[in-house]
């Protein structure tokens, strides 16, 4: 018996049931999906925020494990550096003593370096005047003619005598046999004498600042006084703590004028005699105080806090003693000279607000994120860089 074909479609109530089974189905793959989608959004921030942490904390280590690298000739090749390693500010070059405010500052840092194959020179005659060029001479068998030994006009040069006076010029020119350096715009403080010591410098300072354009908080550097540039957007976190030798400094071997030397900081003059170009008395510098005897530390010893080192407050950098003294347009804190480590807080945040949510325990800027899966929370770093072995 055959059935005759039926048109008269779907009832109502199948229509209904098809659809709500439709609707649950595309309710359920939905609900799986939205987890891929969320971690799809979250994964690239996070790997981003890794990846600026990461690059950023390796510049910041590299460049102050090269703190304190200084002149390898003369008489630098057997003394201890008698100029700051790091200093705690965002400094471009200018005189330190005429600095606004001082140098101390926690989200700040310069460090200043000497390449040991870097041009290297000493004065042939006294300054006659703290614009005029630089008369210099070799310290070694390389003539300052040959491109290996020659001070390039786009460079900076420091210049140091020992007695913890030094300055930082940006040199405009070098003469034909390499024996005048000029430093036009860029005096120096101090009329250094015959054989101060001249060479090639770099500095890199590091600072936080925000944008002003975008409002984007930024890790920003700045090479030999150049203008800064950003290394590292969304760094909500930028710390420096300093650390160095406990013991104050000592004088060894006082009474052999051939063998007398520092534990750190510059050598004082000998029992008697008097530097000329600074203000302390004779026998003594911003080192070292004579009462009667052997010359004594200025600074007191500090507690050991961890691997031998003293933790050094920025209050301590920035009360004196002075070097070479008070009066120096560029004088530094002597303290300054026991710096030994470095501590690095680095914190960043996901760049979008929509990965960043309300809890100010896990983002320094909240955003707007309400699920779990877009959550993206602020990674933070802690890393001890030592400076090279002075």
């Amino acid at each position: 018996m055959v059935t005759p074909f039926s048109n008269r479609g779907f009832t109502l109530a199948e229509l209904l049931v098809a659809m709500a089974v439709t609707v649950i189905a595309l309710g359920l793959a939905a609900g799986l999906l939205t987890p891929v989608s969320v971690t799809f959004q979250a994964l690239p921030e996070a790997a981003d925020a890794q990846q600026r942490l990461r690059a950023a904390t390796q510049t910041l280590a590299d460049s102050i494990v090269e703190a304190g690298a200084g002149p390898v000739l003369g008489w630098a090749a057997g003394a201890v550096p008698a100029w700051p390693p790091v200093l705690p500010c965002r400094w471009g070059g200018e005189p330190l003593g005429t600095r606004p405010g001082g140098c101390a500052q926690t989200d700040a840092i310069t460090v200043i370096g000497t390449d040991a194959t870097a041009p290297q020179a000493m004065l042939a005659v006294d300054l006659a005047a703290v614009g005029a060029p630089f008369p210099v001479a070799s310290l070694s068998a390389c003539a300052l003619t040959l491109a290996a030994c020659r001070f390039h006009a786009d460079a900076r040069a420091m210049v140091a005598d020992g007695t913890g006076a030094w300055d930082l010029v940006q040199l405009s020119g070098v003469s034909a046999d390499g024996a005048a350096l000029a430093h036009d715009g860029s005096p120096v403080t101090r009329l250094h004498r015959t054989g101060a010591l001249v060479a090639e410098t770099r500095t890199a300072a590091y600072s936080l600042r925000v944008d002003p354009a975008t409002h984007v908080s930024q890790l920003r550097q700045s090479t030999d006084g150049s203008a800064d540039m950003p290394l590292a957007d969304h760094v909500t976190l930028l710390q420096f703590e300093y650390f160095g030798e406990a013991a104050p400094p000592a004088v060894i071997d006082d009474a052999d004028m051939a063998r007398r030397r520092t534990t750190y900081g510059p050598l004082p003059p000998p029992d008697g005699v008097d530097e000329p170009l600074d203000a302390w008395p004779a026998g003594e510098n911003c080192h070292f105080v004579r009462a009667g005897g052997p010359p004594a530390a200025r600074q007191a010893a500090l507690p050991v806090e961890s691997a031998g080192l003293a933790r050094l407050p920025l209050g301590l950098l920035a009360d004196g003693p002075w070097c070479p003294d008070d009066a120096a347009l560029n004088r530094y804190d002597a303290d300054l000279l026991r710096i030994r480590l470095v501590r690095i807080t680095l914190r960043v945040q996901a760049q979008s607000p929509a990965s960043r949510g309300l809890d100010a325990r896990l983002f320094s800027q909240p955003g707007v994120a309400l699920e779990g899966g877009r959550l993206v929370p602020d990674l933070e770093v802690r890393v001890d860089a030592a400076l090279r072995n002075r």
